[in-house]
């Protein structure tokens, strides 16, 4: 019964987590046929896009992080194994599972801190620095939302992996 929670709940994550790449990945095209736009116009009819500049400066925020979790569940991090390859699967699974703990324990205080970051934010109806076109000014509360959510999730996806860590390990 609780394995099968478990892997529900393991499932939902990995929706979550895919969901959340798609988001990226759609953003980073926009960006991309963004920027060409700006600079075939810029080059060619010396006409540029106004605020090109700070819209893809708060949409690289989002991208970054809407990628990391699924990128934490096909093991796309990168990784030094030179040492850990060397051991025994029990102590390899053993240090899976205490990093995967330490590393979810600094992600769920960053996420934290990113809420409040983002509540402080729309309190003080904080804003981009200025520049020119329609990303003068934006408010940055729900961009700083999008990327705590991110976090979040990759919290999520830390903690299965510690989960997977400790199960493998008890079951050797």
């Amino acid at each position: 019964m609780a394995r099968e929670t478990g892997q529900k709940l393991d499932n939902y994550i990995y929706l979550f987590s895919k969901a959340f790449n798609y988001i990226g990945v759609t953003i980073l095209l926009i960006m991309m046929f963004t920027v060409a736009t700006d600079v075939f116009l810029r080059y060619v009819f010396n006409s540029p896009i106004e605020g090109v500049y700070e819209g893809v400066e708060l949409m690289m925020a989002v991208v970054f992080c809407y990628g990391i979790a699924y990128t934490q569940r096909q093991k796309g991090h990168v990784s030094v194994n030179l040492l850990v390859s060397r051991l025994g699967p029990g102590p390899r699974e053993a240090l899976s599972a205490v990093v995967s703990l330490v590393s979810f324990t600094v992600f769920a205080l960053m996420t934290w801190q990113s809420f409040l970051k983002a509540g402080v934010a729309l309190a003080t109806r904080e804003t981009t620095y200025g520049g020119v076109g329609p990303f003068g000014h934006v408010p940055i509360f729900p961009f700083v939302y999008l990327t705590s959510a991110a976090c979040l999730v990759f919290c999520l996806e830390l903690l299965a992996d510690f989960a997977r860590s400790v199960r493998r390990l008890f079951q050797k």
